[in-house]
């Protein structure tokens, strides 16, 4: 019983290394469980509730016209390019930005605002009121839809592929949004039997493209136009939600299922564009794809994400009832989790090995593991990060843990500040490095919790049995000093060095450069084969995010050190089922991370 104890107590300590590196806001709980919904009374109220979610600070916002399509389905790629969130306004000429708007303005502290569209489709009456509140505004605005894509086309420097939509209609540019954006890819928009002029002298001058993908089918671009188009490639359907697939598909490689996005497509109105563009925003911040569906969904949709068998992915809706339904929503989680074909019994997926017996049960009926509950929920390891869900039944032998704080990754903390230091001329203001040093204090408190003795117990780290604590203070990293806390000024000092520009790798890259290397090196002098971590004796065998194997003990220091900056320093999403395999089949456990409510 005593080693059944010290493997209970080891489940505890590892699910709390996994779930306290980083947590990502999905929005609002819909009715249904499993289903997040962000959604307003309206939609320029959405479009504040998911910046608000997205967000917790931006030096950018994109505005766009609500009520008209056209200028704005080209925005997502611009939003994704600036980390900005996209916030809408109407084309009245007697109103300002709305109220909604501007206090999300003031809560992100946002500094450059960029308004899409000529003064037909905002006015200047709210670029004023915008004024009032941020110095900075800029509006890229054509004669027309068309040449408003080109311009946008033009911020986004000098890319390799674009994405041809028509702009008669917003459902083709809406679908492409979230890929074109994580795949840098421009929207040029045209018209059906003819690429606008504007369009064709971009691509004229942008030689550099070799790729490009119409979007839609040939009643929405003709075959005239894709066969003149660089090495063109038709991802359509005979409806929308086909197209929207066909897209999906394409650029499955570029997206992260473990959360989809699904927004209104389609509706009488003709303008039911709005929950999708700003969404989509969201979406491509994430890498996440985005679903567009009606009022009901349709079997395309259906079979495509049955055939992913995305049992543990979050499905997160944009809008209201009014929009989406709560039987919508919930036929589409039932579709993610019903897979065409099921997974193998037990936990951790069919592709995912498993270790000797489920510890599971006897984990949670374990009076350490009830008491660590405890202590984690309410007690003396209360914290702001994550907290674990009691179980709800004597056989219920889930371990659910729940991320409850919205922080930015360290990615985003290099790729922010990059990003002012290239906006302003090579310079951090004293402004800039306070939020650097703000944001890097948020990741140090994380630290803190995952170093406490007391709640990580004897999680040791190679044959010399360090703590990690110990590991990464004495590693001689430029990034991180003797209390193995990162150093803000430091990263403040490298950005000028690796700034993405001109060849050069990003400061992020330089980081974890950095860290890989010297965790490498410390496992090599650690006079090792395998990489080794143990827990009071137990040797972690491998450790899988649903059915992606995220670190083995037999793979090389140098895979197993990469690994392990992206477990402890993580930029993307942690939500999703953990398998944790001890070595020597000596049992395993099973971990559903939820995130943010």
């Amino acid at each position: 019983m005593q080693k059944k104890s010290k493997k209970v107590l080891s489940a505890c300590s590892i699910a709390s290394l996994l779930v306290t590196t980083t947590a990502v806001s999905t929005g609002v709980k819909a009715a249904d469980s499993g289903v997040n919904r962000v959604g307003g009374a309206n939609r320029y109220e959405t479009a504040a509730k998911v910046a608000d979610s997205g967000w917790t600070s931006s030096d950018y916002a994109i505005v766009a016209n609500g009520e008209g399509y056209a200028d704005a389905l080209c925005a997502t790629p611009l939003a994704k390019a600036n980390n900005a969130p996209i916030l809408l306004t109407t084309g009245d000429s007697s109103n300002s930005l709305e109220q909604n708007e501007l206090n999300e303005l003031k809560k992100l502290n946002v500094k450059h605002v960029i308004v899409i569209g000529g003064t037909g489709v905002v006015p200047d009456s709210v670029l004023n009121s915008i004024k009032a509140q941020v110095t900075d505004v800029e509006r890229i605005g054509g004669q027309d839809r068309f040449e408003t894509s080109e311009k946008i086309a033009e911020k986004l420097g000098t890319p390799t592929k674009a994405v041809i939509a028509s702009g008669e209609g917003y459902a083709d540019a809406l679908s492409a949004g979230p890929a074109a954006a994580i795949n840098g890819m421009p929207i040029l928009l045209s018209r059906a039997g003819s690429l606008p002029d504007v369009i064709s002298n971009y691509l004229k001058a942008h030689s550099q493209i070799t790729q490009t993908y119409v979007i839609g089918g040939t009643a929405s671009i003709a075959d005239s136009i894709l066969n003149s188009l660089p090495s063109a490639k038709r991802l359509g359907g005979q409806t929308r939600y086909d197209t929207n697939v066909a897209v999906l598909r394409e650029f499955a490689s570029s997206f992260k299922f473990t959360g989809i996005y699904a927004a209104l497509g389609d509706g009488p109105l003709g303008n039911e564009f709005a929950d999708a563009l700003t969404g989509g925003a969201l979406a491509a911040k994430l890498g996440n794809p985005l679903v567009i569906t009606g009022k009901t969904i349709s079997s395309a949709t259906s079979s495509f994400l049955k055939e992913k068998g995305l049992t543990t992915s979050t499905l997160t809706v944009l809008g209201g009832t009014a929009s989406i339904p709560d039987s919508v929503a919930s036929d589409i989680k039932g579709s993610i989790g019903n897979p065409s074909t099921p997974p193998t019994p037990g936990g951790g997926g069919s592709s995912v090995p498993l270790s000797g017996e489920l510890l599971n049960g006897a984990i949670v009926n374990d009076v350490n593991y009830q008491q660590f509950v405890k202590d984690i929920n309410t007690g003396k390891y209360c914290n702001d990060f994550f907290e674990i869900k009691p179980n709800g039944s004597s056989n219920d032998t889930s371990i659910n843990v729940q991320l409850k704080k919205n922080d930015r990754s360290v990615e985003d903390i290099f790729t922010d500040a990059q990003k002012k230091y290239l906006d302003s001329n090579g310079q951090l203001t004293d402004s800039d490095k306070q939020a650097i040093e703000d944001d890097v204090a948020k990741v140090n408190a994380k630290l803190d919790l995952i170093y406490n003795k007391q709640l990580l117990g004897s999680l040791t780290i190679g044959n010399s049995n360090k703590d990690l604590k110990t590991v990464l203070s004495s590693l001689g990293s430029n990034y991180i000093d003797g209390s193995g806390h990162l150093i803000a000024t430091n990263i403040e000092d490298k950005i000028p060095k690796y700034s993405g520009t001109n060849g050069t790798i990003s400061g992020y890259e330089a980081f974890k450069n950095d860290l890989t290397t010297k965790i490498s090196s410390y496992f090599k002098n650690d006079s090792s084969t395998d990489t080794i971590i143990k827990y009071h004796g137990y040797t972690i065998g491998n450790i899988y995010k649903d059915s992606t194997e995220m670190f083995d003990s037999g793979w090389s220091h140098e895979a197993n050190a990469n690994k392990l900056v992206d477990i402890i320093f993580p930029s993307s999403r942690v939500g999703g089922t953990y398998t944790i395999n001890f070595a020597n089949s000596a049992g395993h456990f099973i971990i559903d991370v939820s995130n943010i409510n």
